[in-house]
C-alpha cells in the first residue's frame, strides 16, 4: 500500500483477528462492532473511533447485521502524510497513534463522517477528495490528542461515584464521553485523571469493574454462562471468556469447576 486511503468495511456479523504493519483509524458509521486490543476493549458505533497503531493485534466482532465502518489505512511512507505532519508540526506516531484507544467524535466531526461515508458509498471518492478527508480527520484527531493536558495535581476523581455509575450501567457499553459526563468533567480531563489516579485508561478501568463482578457471580451464583456474560456487558460468550482469561489467567469455566 503506497497511498493512505479511506474505505468502506462492511462487518455485519463477521468476527476475526487482524494485525497490520500500518496504522488505522476505525470510524463507526452504522450498527455496532466490538473491538478488543491486548489491554483495551470497546464498542464502535456511529461517531465512535478506535485508534489502531501499526502492529497492534485486535479482535473484531460485528454485533448487528448493519455494522459497518469507514477505515483510514495509513500508508507508512505516504508523501502526503509526511507533508501533512510537517505542515502541522505534528508527529502522528507520537501523538495520535501512540497506543490503542477509543474516543468519541464531536458533532462537527460526525457531520464530516457522514459526508465521507456518502462519498465512499456513491463511488465519488476521487484522489483529491480522499486527500482532503484524510487531512481533515487526522488534523482533528491530532488536535484532540494535543488538548489532553495534565490536570491540576490536587484534582482527584471521586472513585465511589465513578464505581457506582459503572456498576449501575455495567451491562451496557460505556463510552469515555458518558463516563466523563457522569463525573462532570471534559473527556480529556477525565481521561488524564483516570490514568494518573488509577494507572489505567477509562476503558481498562471499566473492564476491571466488569471482571470483578464476573468473578463474584461465577463464585456465588449458578447463572448460565451466556447470561452472566451479558450481565457484565458482553454480547458474545467468546469475547467474555477472552477478557476474563486476560484478567485472571484462567477461564471462567475453570472458576465454575472449582466452585462446585
Amino acid at each position: 500500500m503506497n497511498q493512505t486511503q479511506i474505505r468502506r468495511n462492511v462487518i455485519a456479523r463477521r468476527q476475526g483477528q487482524h494485525l497490520h504493519s500500518y496504522a488505522q483509524v476505525l470510524l463507526g458509521w452504522r450498527g455496532t462492532m466490538a473491538c478488543e486490543f491486548e489491554r483495551e476493549s470497546g464498542n464502535i458505533g456511529h461517531g465512535t473511533v478506535a485508534i489502531v497503531p501499526d502492529n497492534a493485534p485486535h479482535f473484531y466482532n460485528g454485533l448487528s447485521e448493519d455494522s459497518e465502518l469507514l477505515v483510514i489505512d495509513l500508508a507508512p511512507a505516504d508523501p502526503y502524510i509526511q507533508a501533512l505532519e510537517q505542515a502541522c508540526n505534528l508527529s502522528l506516531k507520537e501523538s495520535v497513534f501512540q497506543q490503542p484507544y477509543f474516543l468519541d467524535l464531536g458533532t462537527e466531526s460526525q457531520i464530516l463522517l457522514d459526508f465521507a461515508a456518502q462519498k465512499v458509498c456513491q463511488g465519488q471518492m476521487s484522489p483529491q477528495i480522499n486527500c482532503q478527508l484524510v487531512s481533515l480527520f487526522l488534523t482533528q484527531l491530532g488536535q484532540m490528542s494535543s488538548r489532553v493536558t495534565p490536570p491540576a495535581p490536587h484534582r482527584r476523581l471521586e472513585a465511589s461515584h465513578l464505581n457506582t455509575y459503572i456498576d449501575q450501567n455495567i451491562s451496557t457499553a460505556l463510552t469515555n464521553a458518558q463516563l466523563a459526563q457522569a463525573m462532570h468533567l471534559s473527556e480529556s480531563h477525565f481521561y488524564c485523571l483516570c490514568q494518573r489516579q488509577f494507572g489505567v485508561t477509562p476503558q481498562k478501568y471499566v473492564m476491571q469493574r466488569r471482571m470483578q463482578k464476573a468473578q463474584f457471580l461465577l463464585r456465588n451464583s449458578h447463572m448460565p454462562m451466556t447470561e452472566l456474560a451479558a450481565e457484565v456487558g458482553f454480547a458474545q460468550l467468546s469475547s467474555f471468556s477472552r477478557a476474563y482469561k486476560r484478567s485472571f489467567q484462567h477461564s471462567p469455566s475453570d472458576v465454575r469447576r472449582k466452585s462446585r
